[in-house]
Formats: structure tokens, C-alpha cells, sequence
């Protein structure tokens, strides 16, 4: 099944398509997905090799959209934007408890630091 790495992109948005969409994703370990500017991240409870210093670089100066979804990117994207336009900028991370929120940040500070 063709998978799509922004959500904005399915042919047909439903409830239904958004979920399997994350799904399929999910089973090929990729945990990120866009839906626009915004990264859905689901938990795989185990350690994946994509949060080295390799993928820091590699989503260096890039847009949005350019590369597979990556926390990576949202980091990259808020920190040159700040330095683009002199504003604040925010990133918000929501989810339930074991969601994967703490690890998120700490990913997020380790690219940005």
C-alpha cells in the first residue's frame, strides 16, 4: 500500500485513510509524518537509529517537505526561521502520558545544541 509522508497529501482525508496511512508508515518504522508544517510522531517504545549526529546534518538548512518527516527538520525549520525573520519562534508538543513528549524534547534540544 502506497503510504504518504504528509497527511495533507491523501487523495481521500478521512478518519479511516489518515489512520492507515499511519499505520503503513508505522510498520515500515517510519514514525513521522507531516500533515503541513506539523510533525506526527507515534511512539515505537524501542530505539531507532535516526537521531545521530549524521541526521542532524543531514536536515540542516533544508524546508520543510524537502526530506522524510523528522523532528530533526521542526528543529531546523524553527532555528533558521528565528534567524530569518529576528522573531521567537515556538515549537508545541502535545500527546497523551507515554506518548514519547520528554524524548521528543531532549531530540529537539540535542539537534539545536
Amino acid at each position: 500500500q502506497e503510504d504518504f509522508d504528509d497527511l495533507c497529501n491523501l487523495p481521500n482525508l478521512t478518519e479511516t485513510t489518515l489512520l492507515e496511512n499511519l499505520k503503513c508508515r508505522f510498520l515500515k518504522h517510519q514514525i513521522y509524518t507531516y500533515a503541513g508544517s506539523i510533525l506526527i510522531a507515534i511512539n515505537p517504545f524501542k530505539f531507532l537509529p535516526i537521531y545521530n549526529p549524521k541526521y542532524v546534518k543531514m536536515y540542516e538548512n533544508h524546508r520543510l517537505g524537502k526530506l522524510d518527516p523528522h523532528i530533526f527538520a521542526i528543529a531546523d525549520a524553527a532555528y533558521h526561521t528565528m534567524l530569518k525573520k529576528h522573531v521567537n519562534q515556538c515549537i508545541v508538543i502535545s500527546g497523551e502520558s507515554g506518548s514519547g513528549k520528554t524524548q521528543s524534547t531532549n531530540f529537539l534540544i540535542h539537534c539545536l545544541t
